[in-house]
């Protein structure tokens, strides 16, 4: 087989493979976090710390807790309510009661609340704990969220129906 053969070949099965890919979402491991960091540092990082450990009675942490919420049906739309629509009522995060208001960060766009959400589901070793092949968050996704409209205790009442236990 000459050269352009083979080439032709190597761009059909990358063509395929990139089809594939698309088809099944892009793992988050793939995605870059920066843009993330940057609408988290920019947005979050005052209650949920750098370290995403929150701070001890007030905010819940973001470490290990992410993957906690993602383990369970339902934890995937659930952060994407919680980022659209905020939190509002008790939550027991690892024992821990939390009873703080999280306002809702819908001003921000699907991509921003995407990248966010991509970065705290990889941040501080939380895509350590994820299942392998973890499919990142897209704007499209966040955007069919974002039609549903909640509120900050509709969010809450959607936690209390999670099997976090």
């Amino acid at each position: 087989m000459n050269r352009l053969g083979i080439l032709g070949v190597l761009m059909l099965v990358v063509a395929s493979l990139v089809v594939i890919v698309h088809a099944q979402g892009t793992p988050v491991a793939l995605v870059d976090p920066r843009p993330g960091q940057a609408v988290f540092n920019a947005n979050c990082v005052a209650c949920h710390q750098v370290t995403g450990a929150g701070i001890p009675g007030v905010f819940p942490p973001l470490k290990g807790h992410v993957p906690a919420l993602l383990a369970v049906d339902g934890g995937r739309r659930y952060l994407v309510d919680v980022v659209l629509f905020g939190l509002a009522g008790p939550i027991d995060v690892e024992g821990q009661l939390f009873d703080s208001i999280m306002p809702p960060w819908a001003h921000l766009s699907d991509s921003q609340l995407a990248d966010v959400l991509n970065y705290v589901v990889t941040a501080w070793d939380n895509g350590l704990l994820l299942e392998p092949g973890f499919v990142a968050y897209t704007p499209e996704e966040v955007l069919g969220v974002r039609i549903d409209a909640y509120d900050s205790t509709a969010v809450h009442d959607a936690r209390a129906l999670l099997d976090l236990e």
